[in-house]
């Protein structure tokens, strides 16, 4: 702090002693030429001219002219004039000027010119001028050289060097600037300028005696900006002045910020775009968005070309609780304190109705009881504020309802008398302009005593010595219950031990060990509101032969594999295994067995190709096996796939199309005369063949009968197409056509359909189809077996009833079941491919 006072000091001193110094020095200088001669001036570095006014008019007269300077004798130049003046006069300059000194005769006064003046040429002259016939003249005169400053220099008040652009400096704050001048004899004035305008020409001398201006701007204004201040440096007349200038730059404050987008409405959850504008900061404003008290990001900003004003974006998405947020657009000079300038619009946002559920005279849902009464209200918070209101229960709108004691008003709803039945999920729903507004489920728990779960009564079917578990379940509120267990039978009612809880779930482990045991077991749970009133019941019988397996589907039949697909019937509470016996049709053998005891779902594989099979399936539990369910299938030929290919796509050639036509007409004529052919053979044969018609219905009427007491009639459908379910998700369903039976051949299965048609397509195929129906009447005369096939019921698949209706079936093909607790019952998915092809 001492130095800090000292140097002060020391200052304060130099400013008062400074133009006292500056005087002295003038005086100096001043005192140098204390002779009185005439004075003249030249600038270092430039031609200093130095008169010689000789008296004597006659130049004739004159001998010899010779410069001295100060007290030297020797001369620095001489003129030889003795033949005259103007008689080519002869120049002898001493060594000290050299070339650069030349006395001009020629010109009034004569003069002396030295040219490259230094420092060292200045002061006092003599001109000698000899005559030849008077006395000799002298005149003195005094050179004054002038030394101009070598540079002005522009410094902060740091002492830092300025020059060019400076800057940039602060609006609003003050700015000094020094000027010092970099040597000069005599001492240059120093003058500040601005646009020409003398702004202070009071300079002083330094100690070292430099030229010293300081000014001070007390505070810069924008219209500072880019304006040159010149400093200018002069000690003499003959000279111009040496200066230096600088342009200041400055730092501005935006003048004014504006946000342009008009303030409307928006909706919650849409985007929202802003625009604002700020001009006249430099550098260009700093745009800042906020949203209440948060800093929004997504920002854009674009200049224009001048960089004058920035225009500046903001989008973000509105939410519902922005309504009535301020939104704010700042521009800021980071660079200035006190520089922010604002724009503010008042945000309004639409929004969905947000609502909530409380109730009003519980102090907890837990304690709502039957028999209670309830309020629950609906907050809403919404804009527009104008909503409607509505109420669910369990999704369902509800109403008032006296008869319910349900009563709604005023966005309340009250329940007069809680019951069990309204256990459930209440929930408010308003909707304004802008949407529905969904409050969270509120969840009614009315707390009650235990009931069944189920009403109805379960039967279960078990064998006398094994072990079944009963499971027995309640309702109940709280679910915190008891369970006991009784059993109803022959011997009274008798208190069952042997069950576990679990929450709302008893499991009772009951084995009867003969038939007196059966009988009813009766269940109760119990919480902290009662015991309930009516117990769950189970009979429990002793078991039976399951149900044979329905819905039957044969399906992905190939050359040597094919599915069969069922649905499982009714286990008669004992588990049950599924059995699949294929057996071949030509050979009568046992072609393969498959066993399943999860479902009745089969794959047989390796099967001889284009074979026709009779499947047998059935299920079976320890009580025995079902009945069969037959079906009859077929594995397609090796040669199917090339029979299937398609067609060839390739274009004909003229020719080819020239032979088709050839053909058609050939055929055409072929078919004519077959056609008047069999006209003529028809009228031989009719009688013959009505008899044998005759003969060959009576008999197949007879044989259809007795296959009638076995399966119901139904309609057939095409041998190679196999039946959709609604079920399958596999290819459309063919279409079904309705046939009537005829007898077929039982080696190859074939099917010969009647259709309803008047007549076949040509008599020679007329003659041919009643011919082989007489002969297939004639072959069922004699046959052992009936071949007449039939519609199996579950799956619309043919089989021959007669041929295996008789067949036995040793205990030797039955598979052994095993006893289990849990019967699996579940439904396999059906194969979607279906393979096409006669089976």
């Amino acid at each position: 702090m001492s130095s800090t006072k000292h140097w002060g000091f020391h200052t304060i001193l130099f400013q008062n002693l400074a133009p006292l110094y500056s005087g002295f020095l003038f005086v100096l200088m001043s005192l140098s030429n204390i002779s009185g001669l005439p004075s003249y001036e030249a600038l270092q570095g430039n031609v200093a001219e130095i008169p010689c006014n000789f008296t004597m008019i006659s130049e004739e007269g004159i001998a010899l002219i010779l410069w001295y300077r100060g007290n030297s004798s020797t001369p620095i130049y001489i003129l030889d004039a003795r033949n005259g003046l103007t008689n080519q006069p002869k120049h002898f300059p001493s060594d000290i000027l050299g070339d650069r000194a030349f006395f001009d005769v020629d010109v009034i006064p004569s003069v002396l010119r030295i040219k490259d003046v230094t420092e060292e040429d200045g002061g006092r002259y003599r001109c000698r001028v000899d005559y030849k016939h008077d006395p000799t003249e002298n005149i003195c005169i005094w050179l004054d050289i002038i030394v101009p400053p070598r540079e002005t220099i522009i410094m902060d008040k740091f002492g830092q060097h300025l020059h060019g652009l400076i800057g940039p400096y602060n609006e609003g704050y003050p700015l000094l600037l020094i000027c010092e001048a970099d040597g000069g004899r005599p001492p240059p004035a120093l003058t500040w300028k601005k646009e020409g305008k003398v702004l202070k020409d009071n300079f002083t001398l330094t100690p070292q005696g430099f030229s010293r201006n300081e000014i001070v701007l007390p505070e810069l204004r924008r219209q500072d900006l880019f304006s040159s201040l010149v400093c200018e440096a002069s000690n003499s007349d003959i000279g111009a002045p040496l200066f230096s200038s600088v342009t200041l730059d400055l730092n501005l404050k935006p003048l004014d910020v504006k946000i342009i987008t008009t303030n409307r409405p928006v909706s919650a959850g849409r985007q929202v775009e802003l625009v604002c504008e700020t001009w006249g900061a430099r550098p260009p404003a700093e745009i800042t968005w906020w949203k209440g008290m948060d800093r929004l990001t997504f920002v854009s900003d674009l200049l224009t070309p001048d960089n004058n004003k920035t225009v500046s974006t903001v989008t973000f998405t509105s939410e519902a609780k922005d309504n009535s947020k301020n939104i704010t657009c700042r521009a800021d000079n980071s660079l200035l304190k006190d520089s922010v300038v604002s724009d503010v619009h008042t945000l309004e946002v639409y929004y969905v109705p947000q609502v909530t559920v409380s109730s009003r005279n519980i102090s907890s849902l837990n304690d709502l009881v039957e028999g209670s009464e309830i309020t629950v209200d609906c907050n809403i918070d919404a804009n527009p504020p104008k909503v409607d209101v509505w109420w669910l229960f369990n999704g369902s709108t509800i109403n008032t309802n006296q008869k319910s004691d349900i009563i709604i008003a005023n966005h309340s709803l009250t329940i007069k008398n809680v019951t069990k039945n309204h256990n459930g999920r209440l929930q408010c729903v308003a909707a304004n302009k802008e949407g529905e507004g969904w409050s969270e489920e509120m969840s009614l728990m009315v707390n009650y005593q235990p009931v069944c779960k189920s009403l109805e009564s379960k039967e279960y079917a078990v064998l006398a010595g094994s072990k079944i578990k009963v499971t027995c379940e309640v309702d109940a509120q709280p679910s915190d219950v008891q369970f006991r267990w009784s059993l109803n039978n022959s011997f009274g009612l008798l208190s069952l031990n042997t069950f576990t809880e679990n929450g709302t779930t008893s499991v009772a482990l009951f084995s009867p060990q003969s038939e007196v045991e059966y009988g009813t077991l009766l269940c109760w749970a119990k919480n902290k509101f009662g015991e309930q009133n009516y117990p769950c019941n189970f009979t429990v019988t002793p078991g039976a032969p399951p149900e044979a397996p329905k819905n039957c589907l044969l399906v992905n039949q190939t050359i040597e594999t094919f599915i069969v697909r069922c649905s499982p019937g009714k286990d008669r509470g004992l588990s049950q295994h599924f059995q699949l016996e294929v057996y071949n049709k030509r050979n009568k053998n046992l072609q393969n067995n498959i066993s399943a005891s999860d479902a009745p779902f089969f794959v047989v594989h390796s099967l001889p190709p284009g074979t026709p099979f009779i499947l047998r399936i059935y299920s079976a539990n320890l009580r025995g096996r079902s009945p069969p369910e037959t079906l009859q299938a077929r594995t397609l030929d090796v040669n199917y796939k090339s029979t299937k290919k398609g067609k060839n796509t390739e274009g004909f050639r003229f020719s080819h199309i020239l032979g088709i036509v050839l053909g058609i007409l050939l055929v055409v004529v072929i078919l004519f005369l077959l056609i008047f052919v069999l006209r003529k053979l028809r009228c031989v044969h009719r009688s013959h063949r009505e008899q044998d018609i005759h003969n060959s219905r009576v008999e197949k009427d007879l044989v259809n009968s007795d296959a009638d007491e076995e399966s119901p009639k139904h309609d057939v459908q095409l041998l190679d197409l196999i039946s959709t379910k609604k079920d399958f998700s596999g290819p459309p369903d063919v279409t079904h056509t309705t046939a009537k039976w005829n007898h077929t051949d039982s080696g190859d299965f074939r099917v010969d359909l009647m259709k309803d048609r008047q007549s076949p397509i040509t008599p020679a195929e007329t003659v041919r189809w009643r011919d082989q129906e007489i002969e297939e009447a004639h072959r069922a005369k004699t046959d052992d077996e009936s071949s007449l096939c039939i519609i199996s019921e579950s799956s619309n698949s043919l089989y021959d009833l007669e041929e295996w209706r008789h067949k036995t079936f040793g205990p030797h093909l039955r598979t052994k079941v095993y006893d289990e607790e849990n019967c699996i019952n579940l439904e396999t998915p059906l194969v979607n491919t279906l393979t096409e092809g006669e089976m």
